[in-house]
């Protein structure tokens, strides 16, 4: 479900280091934001909590869903900030900027730039298993013909029967 109220805890190892990688993203998204804010506040720039939102959804609900959205989001993000610094490089402005709080923010901006790129690696893990969860809910242990080759499972195909002389009457075609 897509859905942030379903509060459901994941139940292996990699789903908890998930959750909590994820949880960790918003919080330094929301540190750099905060930052961001304080040295200029501009309110496009608030659009940002849309996306810790999608993180918490994402993390609350193991929903694989949000991961995805995130990354869209976070890649458009990533693109409006690179067309920035590549107008400036090309209209030969300085790249830091002149006064003190411009370098402050543009040193802000890479550094968002630098971590959207490591959040959409590390969220594009969690979507990876937030995926297989997903997947391996519906089936149970007793079920083995239908459990799907995650966990230590590596069941193969049944080998055949038996093979048998054909002892029949054959015909020739043509």
């Amino acid at each position: 479900m897509c859905l942030p109220f379903d509060n459901k805890k994941p139940n292996t190892f990699q789903g908890k280091r998930s959750v909590f990688q994820l949880q960790l993203i918003a919080f330094i998204q929301l540190a750099l934001l905060f930052a961001r804010q304080v040295a200029q506040f501009e309110l496009g720039e608030l659009f940002e909590i849309v996306f810790i939102i999608l993180l918490w959804s994402a993390w609350s609900s193991l929903g694989y869903c949000q991961c995805l959205i995130y990354i869209v989001l976070t890649l458009y993000y990533i693109l409006i900030k690179g067309i920035y610094f590549a107008t400036r490089f090309q209209n030969e402005l300085p790249l830091l900027g002149e006064s003190g709080r411009e370098k402050i923010l543009t040193i802000l901006h890479l550094a968002t730039i630098f971590f959207y790129i490591v959040a959409q690696y590390i969220v594009f893990l969690a979507y990876k298993e937030f995926m297989a969860l997903d997947i391996e809910k519906d089936y149970t242990i007793e079920d083995l013909e239908r459990r799907p080759l995650q966990q230590n499972q590596r069941n193969q195909q049944a080998p055949a029967v038996s093979n048998s002389i054909f002892t029949g009457k054959g015909i020739t075609i043509g």
